[in-house]
């Protein structure tokens, strides 16, 4: 009897098994395309709608897929300032996009025109494996809202030269530094003026990112100013506390204050000054707080000017780490009339190439974990990336109605007109009100 055959039999088999266990890994790795059935479907065109300039859109689409052949993504750009309203005209007379670009700030007012992606699709748990904690704004209990796409902190700009005159080597890495820095750099005329100012704290009209800035001492400080329970939205300015010195929030907001109170040592602005950014640009301040996207515009603005980047301050060493971001994802128009093609191209944009080409042409860090693990060399970019994964935001209902009270508050405060707690009181009820409109 031949016992080579059923040996040779078994190899070839064997042989057969280990190749498509490799070409089976190969392909949910992402290394090789999986073939979605015996033929590629095409999509189709999907039209899709954002706020980032056409010019930056173009170039990432023609560089990292121009080679899918399976959907065509049309990129249509709409001014920031109108977008939602050209959204919401759109919608009514059936031209809407597929998908949109929709950022963490938007959406409470825009939840029921989007389709949210079935947790059988996107599991959450791998959702939190592949982007950064900040994208978690994203989850709804019926499903993935959007897809992360980019993510731009908030960052601490200092002036070099300010800092070097005042003989200190180094910015801040706590608020409660801030105090001493005042009196060593904060410089006024002899009439009293400020003529240079370590920190554009205490007033909110001429304090660019006014509202950034005072989210950032609040969700520091153990408020998550708006909580999603369920899929609802509840005001949660006010946070009860038992802790001996009182609510952290009126804390937060004391220290914010405590900078443009004249008669204090701490008086470092006032409602006179230049807008916040303009007098950084023109070198007259010594920190600013600012997006990451705004570093290039500043040294553009002032090539002259000696300034660098670190992490924005935090409560205390043991404290979780944290700054205000905000992010963009890939999300699916409810009344698209191509819903497979608007998944097919969310999933490509939301992809790890995709996600590293937009980063680098906008020089801000990537939203997803497997990029921001890998440090950059550059000391400008490694901040920017430290700041993205501290990064968090709170759902705002109407980003100009929330700019108004924010204001609202803080100038009956600085005016006297009313206590903090009263302010605060004030402003969560006002919040109240605006997420119950939703």
């Amino acid at each position: 009897i031949d016992m080579q055959k059923p040996k040779i039999f078994q190899i070839v088999v064997m042989g057969v098994f280990a190749v498509l266990i490799i070409f089976g890994f190969l392909g949910f790795s992402g290394k090789l395309p999986l073939p979605t059935s015996s033929k590629d479907i095409n999509y189709g065109e999907v039209v899709l709608w954002g706020s980032i300039p056409s010019a930056t859109m173009q170039t990432l689409i023609s560089n990292n897929l121009r080679d899918d052949k399976s959907v065509s993504i049309k990129y249509v750009y709409k001014r920031a300032e109108t977008l939602n309203r050209d959204f919401t005209e759109a919608l009514a007379s059936g031209k809407g996009p597929d998908i949109m670009l929709l950022a963490q700030d938007e959406i409470v007012k825009n939840l029921d025109k989007f389709s949210p992606i079935s947790y059988q699709t996107v599991l959450e748990r791998d959702f939190k494996n592949t982007f950064i904690e900040e994208g978690e704004m994203f989850l709804r209990p019926d499903g993935v809202l959007a897809l992360p796409f980019t993510i731009d902190p908030i960052v601490m700009y200092w002036n070099r030269d300010i800092f070097t005159s005042a003989l200190i080597p180094s910015p801040p890495a706590f608020w409660a530094d801030f105090y001493d820095l005042v009196p060593k750099i904060t410089t006024r005329d002899k009439n009293g003026n400020i003529t240079r100012s370590l920190v554009s704290f205490g007033e909110y009209r001429n304090v660019s990112h006014a509202k950034e800035i005072i989210s950032i001492l609040m969700m520091q400080a153990g408020s998550p100013i708006v909580e999603s329970k369920n899929g609802t939205f509840a005001a949660a300015l006010t946070i009860s506390s038992k802790v001996a010195t009182g609510n952290p929030v009126i804390t937060a907001m004391r220290f914010y204050t405590e900078f443009s109170k004249s008669d204090k040592d701490s008086y470092s602005w006032n409602r006179s000054l230049p807008e916040s950014r303009s007098m950084f640009d023109a070198g007259d301040l010594a920190i600013y707080f600012g997006y990451a996207s705004e570093y290039q515009l500043i040294k553009q603005s002032n090539p002259h000017l000696n300034f660098d980047v670190t992490v924005v301050p935090q409560v205390g060493r043991t404290a979780k780490k944290l700054t205000f971001g905000r992010v963009l994802g890939i999300a699916i128009v409810a009344a698209s009339k191509n819903p497979a093609g608007a998944f097919k191209a969310a999933s490509l944009l939301s992809g790890k190439d995709v996600v590293s080409g937009i980063s680098t042409l906008l020089g801000l860090p990537p939203v997803r974990r497997d990029l921001i693990t890998v440090r950059p060399t550059d000391a400008v970019s490694s901040v920017f990336y430290d700041s993205a994964l501290i990064s968090h935001g709170w759902y705002d209902p109407s980003v100009s109605e929330t700019d108004q009270l924010f204001m609202t508050m803080f100038d009956n405060v600085t005016t006297g007109r009313s206590s903090m707690e009263q302010a605060l009181s004030v402003a969560h009820s006002s919040l109240a009100k605006l997420l119950g409109s939703y």
